[in-house]
């Protein structure tokens, strides 16, 4: 039983983390066209607020590398999604 468990786990962790990096997919359109408007600005600021209250429980409180491994690479994404944002913004793109 706990290695079922623990595979479930490991499952979630892998799913968890795609779901955090899935607005990065658009990371090659974002530079090319100049324009981060496929990067959805509410879902990456919940990401980020999310993730780094679930890493700082995990690693300080909980102690637990499934918690807070997962969260700090989903805030990582979060932070990259949030500079594309900032630095490109919602242009209109270059003109192909």
């Amino acid at each position: 039983m706990a290695n079922a468990a623990e595979f479930i786990g490991k499952e979630g962790v892998v799913f968890c983390v795609l779901l955090f990096a899935s607005p990065l997919a658009a990371l090659k359109t974002v530079v090319q066209t100049r324009s981060a408007a496929s990067i959805p600005l509410p879902f990456t600021i919940a990401c980020f607020i999310n993730c780094m209250a679930w890493s700082v429980m995990g690693w300080y409180i909980m102690e637990d590398f499934n918690i807070w491994f997962p969260n700090v690479l989903g805030w990582s994404c979060a932070v990259v999604q949030l500079v594309l944002k900032g630095v490109y913004g919602n242009r209109a793109g270059l003109p192909k």
